[in-house]
């Protein structure tokens, strides 16, 4: 059996004290280069490994972090905490996942939780506009971050794309394709990332000299079923779009499902784009246009971000990042051929 070493081992083969190795495990500063890098020798010689409840009571953190996700099975989220993880691990954390489906009591539900399993920090991925278990832990000065979506208040750290104007460019992309009808499946009104996006392709309307219209216009959940169930309805108008405008790439898997099963035909008969460009966007059989926005980049700077509140590094002010959108051109659109 491999002999398990302490930290005094440690102290006793590079030379110092107990409380000098703690320091260097604890990254001090004050430490001079030349005992850390003996710690460090002695500590890879001995293939010494901290007791993980030990270092959480003498530094008062677990080395954990909440991450909190609408549905992990969604390709956005899978790619968004994967880079949370990532960059989670690199700093010696550890990530607890929890899924809330949208629902506000399964959100209070995964903080509760979370919070006896004594995390250091929250990530959220995934809040409405208004979500009194977040606010509670952003009042009570809890480190917290929100990456993807925005709360209605601003007093807190986020990471966001410019939803904005990823949903106007791929509006206007479509008009400039020659498209005059176009419809928008959009996220729900209670959630930032859908509002934001159909104030953009609103606004797109309006520049681009067009009326909106509102059998155009359908609000859901971001779920492949409701780009389904709205692309039926819509493909079913008398004066249906020839393009719609899908508010994330599952939304749009649902379109493609439901123009097959009515034998419309894509790009041909419709144009369809979608939003975020996840992985699976250029693999389908008709590729995907969407706005791409950068996921795992996303999940690494909320992070970072985290773990300098917790390291207390961040207090005087609320970090708002907001990323560019770029759009993604594929198959799934073209130009609308010319009337002779």
């Amino acid at each position: 059996m491999k002999k398990k070493y302490t930290i005094r081992d440690v102290a006793k083969t590079a030379g110092v004290s107990h409380m000098t190795v703690s320091r260097v495990l604890n990254d001090d500063s004050l430490v001079r280069e030349s005992t850390r890098e003996k710690v460090l020798k002695a500590i890879a010689d001995l293939d010494y490994e901290p007791d993980a409840r030990a270092r959480a009571f003498a530094t008062q953190k677990s080395q954990l972090i909440g991450l909190v996700v609408s549905d992990i099975s969604n390709p956005f989220y899978a790619e968004i905490s994967r880079g949370i993880e990532d960059k989670a691990f690199e700093h010696g954390y550890s990530v607890i996942f929890c899924s809330t489906d949208e629902l506000c009591h399964r959100t209070e539900a995964c903080v509760k939780h979370m919070l006896r399993t004594g995390v250091d920090g929250f990530i959220f991925t995934s809040v409405h506009l208004k979500e009194p278990a977040v606010e509670k832990l952003i009042a009570d000065n809890v480190p917290v971050v929100l990456v993807n979506r925005k709360l209605k208040s601003s007093n807190y750290h986020y990471v966001v794309c410019n939803n904005f104007k990823g949903a106007y460019d791929i509006t206007r992309y479509l008009f400039n394709l020659g498209y005059r009808k176009i419809a928008m499946i959009s996220g729900s009104p209670n959630l930032s990332t859908g509002l934001d996006r159909l104030k953009g392709y609103r606004q797109a309307l309006e520049d681009s000299g067009l009326p909106e219209r509102p059998e155009y216009i359908i609000q859901g959940p971001f779920t492949r079923d409701a780009g389904y169930a709205a692309a039926k309805k819509l493909l079913a108008l008398k004066d249906r779009p020839e393009a719609i405008f899908s508010g994330n790439d599952y939304i749009a898997m649902g379109v493609m499902d439901a123009a097959e099963e009515m034998g419309v035909s894509i790009p041909e008969d419709l144009a369809l784009t979608g939003f975020d460009n996840t992985k699976n966007s250029a693999r389908w059989s008709t590729k995907l246009t969407t706005v791409s926005q950068e996921i795992y980049e996303m999940g690494n700077l909320a992070v970072q971000i985290l773990i300098d509140t917790i390291d207390r590094k961040n207090l005087d002010y609320a970090h708002k990042v907001v990323l560019n959108p770029k759009l993604i051109v594929r198959e799934s659109c073209r130009a609308k051929p010319r009337k002779e």
